[in-house]
């Protein structure tokens, strides 16, 4: 640890070799010159390395702190998880300061981190010297508690990262080519890579943890939306520093997970990066439905999520890069019985165009759409395993004895495994995938993102009376999603940012019945119709039992309302005249009105420059990799066609 006093020097306050950082923070913004280096001169500089605590809860509050550059968490006692991230140019430690009181939590870096420490003496003497400091200190606190208040109300998208640090998993290395490409696509996304050739040019003969190297990195990152630190292969003192300087560490990895013993670059990523900053990279040479093995690799490095990637084309790096840029473009697939298909219409006219989906989510009929979708395949394919499922296995019409369930679910059972493979894991599909459930044994929201492909769609599909729930090893009961969220884009934000398609089927607002009660008929009448077929025309045209089920489900959700950004664009694809959500023998009609009707909306919404289309389009025409963010000022003409199509900076 360092700490060494910042000297005064001339008006501009001009004291590190990148600049002064006060000319940037929001704290000196309203202060001049002179006084910003008054400020500074009062401040010492200390430097800490990733893991090294800064204040200790219960400690004396002797200090106030201003975050230089780098990252720290926030954490108390009792509370296993950072309840606050803070970033350069905001304040530590100011309430135990102001209040006089002991610290009321840990702080600890989470990045090679400095800060600039005022003592209280300090501070007592600048009040005196300078009031308008103070006032600007102050000022700073309200707009904290102002943030904090605020990020209490919404649920909170999945952050961003500023920085990555891409390093080799496992012992084999991987292509030359893979690191290459996925240099090229961050570049043209206006990313910033840094390895240790490009390090070592600009400070021959420098040790990586000095002053210099750090202020030269921390305005690297200032700058760009995106730094990538290449790790390379190997513990060596540079992958260590990559690791420790990012938010988020990539593993790729090549071939089969080897034994369950780290490496020994794994474990210290891992003992630096918790699973939830932790993503893995499965390198192939061909893109395929589905893989294998990818399990073993995710027990030996947990990772929030994975990638396949191939090295036969752009597509797949591209797609990655696009996770990483906070720009990955989601499927979102609501459920709906038999108008499942339209799903896979307005996913046939979104490909047509180019667009590239990078995961998928669904509820009920649509996670077993989606699914599809995360094994590559195509609208036909689907088309033609929804007719096997529903049609020619007759699954939805084999009524049994009603002790656990209306129908029999073993037809149903075979059918899924049968078009998405008995063996075929989530894990092993080409594209991330999560399925919704509800789950009885918790009465919770269940996001299915491991195990048996087929299982999930069956556990998210589970209509309560209709079929039987799917029971889990663990003994959970789980029961189709649509009873807590039919429309799951609530999850897929929680997964990742970026622009979603979200395809539902919830019913207008108000939706009246012209059904005449008396004419309902009895339990003999109704059989007698069934029997004749020239009296079914005579029956009254009231929905079906299983199309009250479902609306009764999905009764309490409010479609007007889904947690819907700017980048979100929903899709109520209309349903053909007569169709019920157990029609499932006319899913082809289904299909093709829904794809013709989804490429005239497309055209439209083009035509019509709406902004969630043209950042969901983007991904067709590479839009975004041309689409820079330059410095913070955004004055660059790349920056400004960014804006102009994703309503915001790349990564802000």
């Amino acid at each position: 640890m360092q700490s060494n006093r910042v000297p005064p020097t001339h008006a501009t306050g001009a004291t590190f070799a990148w600049g002064n950082p006060s000319d940037d923070f929001a704290l000196f913004r309203t202060l001049s010159a002179e006084q910003r280096v008054i400020a500074f001169a009062a401040m010492t500089r200390r430097d800490l390395v990733r893991g090294q605590l800064l204040v200790e809860q219960g400690g004396a509050s002797d200090a106030l702190f201003l975050v230089l550059h780098g990252a720290l968490a926030v954490y108390r006692t009792d509370q296993p998880e950072p309840i606050a991230e803070l970033r350069a140019g905001e304040l530590v430690g100011e309430v135990g300061f102001f209040a006089n009181i002991p610290r009321t939590a840990n702080v600890i870096a989470i990045r090679d981190t400095s800060v600039m420490v005022l003592t209280r003496a300090a501070y007592a003497k600048l009040a005196q010297d300078a009031p308008a400091i103070v006032e600007a200190v102050l000022a700073a606190l309200a707009r904290r508690f102002a943030t904090e208040t605020a990020r209490l109300l919404p649920a909170r998208a999945s952050p961003k990262a500023r920085t990555v640090a891409l390093v080799t998993g496992g012992h084999r290395p991987v292509p030359p080519e893979f690191e290459q490409r996925l240099r090229n696509s961050l570049a043209a996304a206006g990313a910033e890579i840094v390895d240790l050739a490009r390090l070592e040019a600009m400070f021959p003969g420098r040790a990586l943890d000095t002053s210099e190297v750090a202020d030269w990195l921390n305005r690297i990152e200032y700058d760009a939306p995106l730094v990538v630190y290449v790790g390379g292969e190997g513990a060596s003192d540079w992958s260590r520093k990559a690791i420790r300087q990012a938010d988020l560490v990539v593993f790729a990895c090549r071939g089969d997970a080897p034994a369950p013993v780290l490496t020994e670059i794994e474990s210290f990523a891992c003992g630096v990066h918790p699973a939830s900053a932790r993503r893995l990279v499965r390198v192939h040479d061909r893109r395929r439905s589905e893989v294998s093995g990818t399990a073993a690799w995710l027990a030996r490095l947990p990772c929030f999520m994975h990638h396949h990637v191939a090295l036969e084309d752009m597509i797949d790096i591209d797609s990655l890069v696009r996770f990483l840029c906070g720009r990955a473009v989601g499927f979102v697939a609501g459920g709906g019985g038999s108008l499942g298909t339209a799903h896979v219409g307005v996913y046939k006219a979104f490909r047509e165009r180019g667009v590239m989906f990078d995961i998928f989510v669904g509820t009920s009929v649509g996670s077993a759409m989606a699914a599809g979708f995360a094994k590559n395949y195509d609208a036909e394919h689907l088309e033609r395993g929804t007719h096997e499922i529903f049609v020619s296995s007759r699954s939805f019409r084999r009524p049994t004895w009603p002790r656990y369930a209306l129908l029999d679910h073993k037809a149903f059972d075979a059918a899924l495994a049968d078009q998405y493979g008995h063996d075929c894991r989530i894990e092993d599909c080409w594209r991330p995938f999560a399925a919704v459930a509800t789950n009885l044994s918790t009465h919770s929201l269940e996001l299915i993102r491991t195990g048996l492909l087929w299982q999930a769609v069956r556990a998210s599909s589970a209509i309560p009376g209709l079929l039987p729930p799917f029971y889990t090893r663990d003994g959970v009961m789980l029961v189709d999603g649509c009873l807590v969220d039919n429309v799951p884009l609530g999850p897929m934000h929680q997964m990742k940012s970026g622009p979603n398609l979200v395809v539902h089927f919830g019913e207008p607002a108000t939706e009246m019945f012209d059904v005449d009660y008396a004419a309902l008929p009895g339990r003999f009448e109704l059989l007698a119709s069934l029997l004749m077929p020239f009296r079914r025309k005579a029956l009254p045209a009231a929905p079906s039992a299983v199309n009250v089920l479902w609306r009764s489900l999905v009764a309490h959700q409010r479609y007007d309302t889904l947690p819907t950004t700017p980048l979100d664009m929903v899709m109520r694809p209309p349903t053909p005249d007569g169709i019920d959500v157990t029609d499932f023998d006319r899913h082809q009609e289904i299909f093709q009105s829904s794809y013709h009707w989804a490429r005239e909306t497309i055209a439209g919404l083009e035509a019509a420059r709406d902004p969630a289309i043209a950042a969901i389009v983007a991904s067709a025409r590479g839009v975004e990799t041309g689409a820079v963010t330059g410095a913070s000022d955004g004055a660059d003409q790349a920056s400004a066609v960014n804006t102009a199509v994703f309503g915001e900076p790349l990564l802000p």
